[in-house]
């Protein structure tokens, strides 16, 4: 077998985790507790003896999640409310909600009344990170600790916290070590098996996806005729973002999509939890301290973090990509656009659905932004 079968091979073996997830999860005996934000902790359903996964929202049908919220809903949301009422997370034992937006506080409500047999957890996250936030969030988390010890018979010790948190640690580890790759140069993963990636790490099945992109690291290890090249770099920002279609339309100009300023990229897996800290606390300062979110109240913060990440992988533009309804990351596009042309960054603003299927004119867009770039 060639290096390069084997790298390919090691790639599909990490992504299968996401694309085989529900036989996989349903396979296991653990408690599964499903989550929409990034800012789930992790670590405490993990030291709880449950399985989190994230829901992807990958439902296109969504008439009936839109008749019980509204049709002027971001479509993330509501193909997450459409997968929970068709059962298509029958195997869960419930969902922790973090209210990212005022959408997903609708959806944790439609949730508790529309899906029956699970149990619906709520989680206020504070909107900056001052000491004072982290404090307060970290008393939320030790509620959830407290529900989530009543519901499954157990006490959640620091020990097991320590547990989890190593764990976590290691699957961002090795996530990280793949997205220096990317950052050299030296391409390996394309924009939609990037995204795959992130996706399986965030299937719950952290040992499974922890040996295999392991595996996957010792494949490109081996393979040192992997090209090193340069082309032009977009980074996708803005909303939820996982379109194929999208990022075909980019790569088939001879572009490199990177999908790092969303949180099926770098947004997920940047930092670590502080395994020498009291853990809770550890936990609270780590997902308040992720420069991630629209909903954050000093949007400074996030285009700080955005331009690092622009300066570190090297891009050449930008496309600001917002589901549409959502008002958060809509409403901080113009100041992004303003700080982004004062870089002298080339921005393409794309208003799309979760799940669009007919994007000729998207496609025509990308194409025209990306033709004199390029040539």
């Amino acid at each position: 077998m060639n290096t390069a079968t084997h790298v390919q091979d090691a790639i599909r073996d990490v992504v299968d985790l996401h694309r085989n997830r529900f036989e996989l999860l349903r396979a296991r005996p653990e408690p599964k507790l499903g989550y929409v934000s990034i800012h789930t902790p992790e670590e405490i359903l993990l030291a709880a003896g449950a399985i989190p996964f994230r829901i992807t929202g990958e439902q296109a049908y969504t008439n009936d999640a839109a008749a019980r919220l509204s049709a002027n809903y971001c479509s993330y949301v509501l193909s997450c409310l459409s997968e929970g009422m068709d059962g298509v997370h029958d195997f869960a034992d419930g969902v922790v909600f973090v209210n990212g937006c005022d959408m997903r506080k609708r959806l944790c409500e439609a949730w508790a009344c529309d899906v029956p047999g699970h149990s619906a957890y709520y989680l206020d996250l504070p909107g900056d990170a001052t000491d004072l936030s982290k404090a307060y969030f970290a008393s939320q988390l030790h509620k959830l600790i407290a529900t989530l010890e009543r519901r499954y018979d157990r006490k959640i010790v620091h020990d097991a916290l320590g547990r989890a948190i190593e764990t976590c640690n290691r699957s961002r580890a090795l996530v990280q070590e793949l997205d220096r790759h990317a950052r050299s140069g030296r391409r390996v993963l394309s924009g939609g098996e990037t995204i795959g990636v992130v996706k399986a790490a965030t299937t719950g099945l952290k040992d499974a996806f922890n040996e295999r992109a392991a595996a996957l690291l010792g494949a490109l290890n081996t393979a040192d005729s992997l090209p090193q090249r340069r082309p032009h770099r977009v980074m996708i920002c803005g909303s939820y973002f996982d379109h194929q279609g999208i990022i075909d339309t980019i790569e088939e100009t001879g572009a490199e999509a990177i999908c790092a300023d969303i949180s099926n990229g770098a947004k997920y897996f940047e930092g670590r939890v502080d395994p020498d800290a009291e853990p809770v606390a550890a936990i609270a300062a780590y997902y308040l301290d992720k420069h991630t979110s629209a909903r954050r109240l000093d949007t400074d913060v996030r285009m700080r973090h955005m331009l690092e990440l622009v300066r570190a992988y090297g891009v050449d533009s930008v496309i600001y990509y917002v589901l549409k309804f959502c008002d958060t990351n809509l409403h901080e596009y113009p100041y992004i656009l303003q700080r982004l042309q004062a870089e002298k960054i080339p921005v393409l603003f794309i208003e799309g659905e979760r799940n669009a299927t007919n994007i000729a004119g998207t496609r025509t867009r990308i194409q025209t932004f990306l033709e004199p770039l390029i040539t």
